[in-house]
């Protein structure tokens, strides 16, 4: 399978993550070869020592410095939210003060609000979960088939 500079961003974006190791990367390399063989630049990835060495590798390459769009992000913090890595409130905050752009103007103003129960609401999460969840859900599949894709 062919990558693009955007998909190759995306898996520099995990490896400086950590969100995938060496080892996962090496065993998600072997697992491109076909019959018709394997595309030259992950062959160069199979051949590498580390991950510093891929970053940079695919920095060269594709000329990738950047964090993937906002959708991916979005998407990642949602994922982040569901797999029980941040609560609801650090997810709300990264939506509205980490991350630039992605979000409408009305996701935008209903996170505020979601927001806005933390600090005097006996009951925060309940409140803000009814707003926050049907975004969430809606960014987490961008997240979700990128990063897929570099799963073995």
């Amino acid at each position: 399978m062919k990558y693009s500079a955007c998909d190759y961003n995306v898996l520099s974006y995990l490896l400086d993550r950590n969100e995938i190791s060496y080892k996962e990367l090496i065993a998600w390399s072997y697992d491109q070869y076909t019959d018709e063989g394997i595309d030259p630049f992950i062959e160069k990835i199979s051949l590498t020592s580390d991950l510093q060495e891929v970053i940079e590798l695919i920095a060269n390459e594709y000329e990738v410095y950047s964090e993937p769009e906002a959708k991916f992000l979005l998407g990642e913090a949602a994922d982040k939210y569901f797999c029980n890595k941040i609560n609801l409130q650090q997810a709300i905050n990264k939506y509205l003060f980490d991350i630039d752009d992605g979000l409408l103007k009305t996701e935008k103003s209903d996170l505020y609000l979601a927001e806005d129960y933390y600090g005097w609401h006996d009951t925060p999460d309940i409140e803000a979960e009814k707003i926050a969840l049907p975004i969430f859900k809606k960014y987490r599949p961008f997240y979700a088939s990128k990063a897929s894709k570099f799963k073995a």
